[in-house]
């Protein structure tokens, strides 16, 4: 009788050669016998005295320590056969891979890396060594190799996630592996479902290289196996690729239909895939889909804020507003405080460009703000920068709010909350006068000291004065959506009075500063107070822009910016409110609504529409006259210098364009401010674009 010890790839017999060399095989044979638990026992028959037992214990010690050492050796050689095969996966080396794939002895257990992070977060895995290869781009006739070595176990055998070779190969390879795992093992390996119910098909559909298996799976399976839902009730999702594919195969109402949570595939395209996609749905079923709720009230909104990036955030904000961000689902959670959780810093700084100060004081059921949820052990990424910003942010939005008494009311009593005084105000000093009327630094019967902005609009002769005075209330109603603005960047309007028929007062915080103009002071700026300066002003934009409705402006120009006095922090103040006011009194008196503002930084279609019977200012002409402030900002004087009418600024920039930028500019600043004043309106950048050009991207 011989004893054996196996490895993974050797039989050896040290025990009973060790024997047959001291006594033979028939001494051997009759004086040892093998007990179950696989100790050795003696024959007394055979063997008896101290002598005997004395060579016993001898073959015994010599036959453990070639056990041991045979025991090393495998190890040793086992050890050297995983470095080789972590190597060659690691490398996607096909012909090394498919040799040894020939050696080893099993479907062994191998710990690898060099897998995709969109695909598996570890960087390492510990899975068969048939999982490994289905995974990594290597030829398929490794897994052929393994499958006639060690049978079909290994192509059915589930890792510890219940993950099969079969399930990994149509997420990561194309339709020959499928055609390979058919022939092997029949259709019946296609079927397999893991432990969350998902089957082979699931897998292909998240294939982000090829949809080439899950239309071989199609082709094979019927178009069933799309629908089949898994055990969160979600079905084959897929990419961009593989989404078209399926519109066309089973038509656009595929995109709406719920899984077991109300999920459709708009909004798992909204967390998973990018705008292409999001943009390719909205011309096949329109944006209304973007809005639709699942069961827990969450909207494509909800699930672009746990995307992690912001990129799609962004473009349904563009689409359909900055309203979506605040959108709350059942559990009172909105945009807002999903994206604090998931998406890194610069969305903070996207979301607070739309809605300003209104973020931080947004709550979810549970009472928490996005602050709170930056602070919590739920917020998985930029923690410590996130931090970082609010810490930064929110003493720029206190630093607006001067201490009731001093030069304005607190939120809590300013704004839409009510007005800054009950019945009068006495002026403390003047502060400047314009065309419309003067302002003033007032102090109100409630001991709110604030800038007051007295307006006069012209009455023609004839009109009557209760008539007037009506369409200018309607005109302030419409403006009261002012008070509600809170941005670091734009002035805080406080109320709007009417105190007679043709006279108006907009109360704002007095601010200690001094014109931007009187800043510049005929004096070119340097080029980096200028990034400084017009990233300050692009975000004010963008947030002015992105209300609903839009806040537009109409009358930005060098004069109408304030540089507060620490000379870094810029306001926009006086929101063409006399313009509009105007435009609604020349409207009754049917006189001739020319273009009213500062003629200077005045967009070439306002110019042109003198004759029309209604003057749209918009984003884009904001943005133009932007552009001319650059340019002050930049060569030290006001754009079209000479240009004394309408008609001659219209020639000018009819023949010209807008004027160029003196020499030794940037060309970053250059191409920003070209982008800024292009002829056609609807070339110009908005203010979201803006932020994102190389100029201002080097202030980020």
């Amino acid at each position: 009788m011989q004893f054996t010890t196996k490895d993974a790839e050797h039989d050896t017999d040290p025990t009973g050669n060790c024997a047959i060399r001291y006594k033979g095989a028939w001494w051997f044979k009759d004086c040892f016998h093998t007990h179950p638990n696989g100790e050795y026992k003696n024959s007394s028959a055979a063997i008896g005295g101290a002598h005997a037992e004395d060579r016993v214990e001898q073959l015994r010690q010599t036959a453990d320590r070639q056990r041991s050492a045979a025991r090393r050796s495998c190890v040793a050689m086992a050890t050297q056969m995983e470095r080789k095969l972590r190597a060659a996966l690691e490398a996607g080396d096909s012909e090394e891979l498919q040799r040894l794939c020939g050696e080893v002895g099993s479907n062994i257990e191998l710990e690898v890396g060099g897998f995709d992070t969109q695909d598996f977060p570890l960087e390492e895995l510990r899975m068969p060594l048939a999982h490994h290869v289905a995974c990594k781009p290597v030829s398929s006739s490794c897994l052929e190799l393994l499958i006639n070595r060690f049978g079909l176990d290994c192509l059915t055998h589930g890792n510890d996630r219940g993950e099969t070779p079969v399930d990994l190969a149509a997420q990561h390879q194309d339709e020959s592996w499928m055609e390979l795992v058919k022939e092997k093992g029949g259709r019946g390996c296609l079927r397999i479902v893991d432990g969350w119910r998902q089957s082979v098909a699931h897998f292909a559909a998240m294939n982000r290289k090829s949809n080439s298996c899950l239309r071989w799976l199609v082709k094979e399976l019927g178009s069933d196996c799309l629908t089949a839902p898994d055990k969160l009730g979600d079905m084959a999702k897929s990419d961009n690729s593989n989404l078209k594919w399926l519109v066309r195969e089973l038509g656009s109402d595929c995109l709406t239909v719920p899984d077991k949570h109300g999920d459709t595939a708009v909004h798992l395209a909204a967390q998973h895939q990018g705008t292409e996609s999001l943009e390719w749905i909205k011309n096949q079923i329109g944006t209304d889909c973007f809005r639709q709720k699942e069961k827990r009230e969450r909207t494509a909104f909800h699930f672009a804020a746990e995307k992690s990036d912001n990129s799609n955030l962004k473009w349904l904000v563009k689409e359909l507003g900055s309203d979506c961000l605040t959108v709350p689902d059942k559990y009172g959670n909105m945009a807002v405080h999903l994206a604090a959780q998931h998406q890194p810093v610069d969305s903070l700084q996207f979301i607070f460009d739309q809605i300003a100060a209104e973020m931080f004081s947004l709550k979810n059921n549970r009472g928490e703000t996005p602050t709170d949820v930056v602070e919590s052990n739920r917020c998985r990424t930029d923690q410590s920068a996130k931090r970082a910003w609010i810490s930064s942010t929110q003493p720029q939005l206190e630093a607006s709010r001067p201490p009731a008494g001093s030069s304005a009311p607190t939120a809590a009593s300013a704004g839409p909350e009510g007005p800054p005084l009950l019945e009068r105000w006495d002026a403390v000093r003047l502060i400047g006068r314009g065309a419309f009327g003067e302002v003033h630094e007032v102090r109100t019967d409630t001991g709110v000291t604030c800038a007051a902005k007295t307006l006069r609009l012209p009455v023609q002769l004839g009109d009557e004065l209760p008539s007037v005075s009506t369409e200018i209330h309607r005109a302030i109603e419409s403006e009261r959506n002012l008070c509600r603005l809170r941005h670091p960047n734009v002035v805080r309007f406080l109320h709007i009075a009417q105190p007679e028929p043709a006279t108006v007062v907009v109360f704002m915080e007095l601010l200690d500063g001094r014109s931007l103009e009187r800043f510049i002071d005929n004096k070119p700026l340097d080029e980096l107070t200028i990034r400084d300066f017009s990233e300050q002003i692009c975000r004010a934009l963008l947030y002015l822009h992105s209300r609903q409705p839009p806040v537009i402006h109409r009358d930005i120009n060098c004069s109408n910016i304030i540089v507060c006095a620490d000379n870094t922090r810029i306001k926009l103040i006086d929101f063409g409110l006399s313009i509009k006011l105007e435009q609604s009194v020349s409207h009754m008196s049917a006189s001739t609504q020319a273009p009213k503002g500062t003629l200077n930084f005045m967009a070439p279609e306002l110019l042109g529409a003198g004759e029309s019977d209604s003057v749209q200012y918009s984003r884009e002409s904001d943005i133009w006259a932007f552009g001319c402030s650059v340019f002050q900002m930049a060569s030290g004087a006001r754009p079209f210098a000479n240009a004394k009418s309408m008609l001659g600024m219209a020639k000018l920039i009819d023949r010209k364009g807008a004027p160029a930028l003196p020499d030794g500019r940037s060309a970053e600043l250059q191409d920003f401010y070209s982008r800024c004043t292009a002829m056609d309106r609807r070339r110009r950048k908005a203010a979201q674009e803006l932020l994102e050009q190389e100029f201002l991207r080097k202030n980020l």
